[in-house]
């Protein structure tokens, strides 16, 4: 792909997010006042534990990378690059597509550890997977939950779903070895082939953690702005994270805020209550991710100036 279509693909996402932000906007009379209530209504005691957990989020991305570029390079690399990159990717996911900068970021983390960059993006792009996998599993329970408006269907789904990705999970290599990839695939094929079944027994269990995790930042947002009720927010983040992932949009904007409300419009919450929290869930989301990776920027700033030959003085 050229630069010239690099920047027209990035130019047309960008509108597509504008628009379907702007069509959210219009369709539930969103305005200025939304915002103002926002801040009324909002308590900031669950900031703190939000806090924590998307700091607990990276921190879990950032060890099943590690472990995924062991099995490809032999070696591990150092947790504070891959911690700090995948803060920054954390951050600037909140405004650009959260994918691609992940995988972007892995490959910078494999740059400041002094290791390929290429192979970095790669196991990035893994790392990535693991996470749509989850996501795409979950999806099937909540997926019926939603039809049904039962809450119930979906925690029982999910029960019933976790063996069956521990079962894909354990014969992934064998699946992998025994077909026979497009050229194009053949490569991440025979990465996924040198996992072993204790690592990816690893990266499973970190994969549901973090769903657990996303999960339970929503439930923050439910406490800090008491809107909405907590099974249609357990519902709906499977579902809300496979359209997200799907779209590919900067920072899933207008995406996010459709997903919810169309899963909340289904558990007949009102169409106030959902503006409320959709808003909370992208101020409070966007503001702490962009935090701490201001914080890791700040933290790591004097170590990477020390770096820098001085040609002065």
């Amino acid at each position: 792909m050229t630069r010239g279509h690099r920047v027209a693909l990035t130019g047309l996402s960008l509108i597509v997010a504008a628009f379907v932000m702007w069509w959210w906007v219009r369709s539930f009379d969103v305005s200025g006042a939304s915002f103002t209530a926002v801040f009324r209504h909002l308590s900031w005691w669950p900031v703190l534990p939000l806090f924590a957990l998307i700091a607990g989020h990276v921190a879990l991305s950032s060890w099943r990378w590690s472990l995924i570029e062991a099995a490809l390079a032999g070696t591990r690399p150092r947790f504070g690059p891959a911690f700090a990159t995948g803060a920054f990717a954390q951050g600037l996911g909140t405004f650009l597509p959260s994918p691609l900068i992940h995988v972007a970021c892995r490959g910078l983390a494999n740059r400041m550890n002094g290791a390929s960059g290429l192979r970095g993006a790669v196991s990035g792009g893994i790392d990535q997977i693991a996470d749509f996998a989850i996501i795409l599993l979950m999806a099937v329970p909540a997926a019926f939950a939603f039809a049904r408006r039962d809450a119930q269907s979906y925690y029982l789904g999910a029960a019933l779903m976790l063996p069956v990705g521990l079962f894909f999970t354990l014969f992934l290599p064998v699946v992998v070895r025994s077909i026979r990839l497009p050229g194009f695939l053949r490569g991440k094929g025979e990465a996924l082939s040198r996992l072993d079944r204790p690592t990816l027994l690893k990266i499973y269990g970190i994969s549901m953690t973090r769903l657990v995790s996303l999960t339970l930042m929503n439930i923050l947002i439910h406490a800090a702005i008491g809107v909405a009720t907590i099974p249609a927010i357990i519902v709906s983040v499977p579902l809300v994270a496979l359209t997200t992932s799907v779209a590919m949009l900067p920072g899933a904007i207008g995406v996010s805020e459709w997903s919810f409300s169309a899963v909340f419009a289904g558990f007949s919450i009102a169409p106030g209550a959902i503006v409320l929290f959709v808003l909370a869930n992208r101020i409070l989301l966007t503001g702490v991710s962009l935090a701490i990776a201001l914080i890791v920027l700040f933290a790591k700033m004097p170590a990477w100036l020390g770096r820098v030959p001085r040609r002065w003085g």
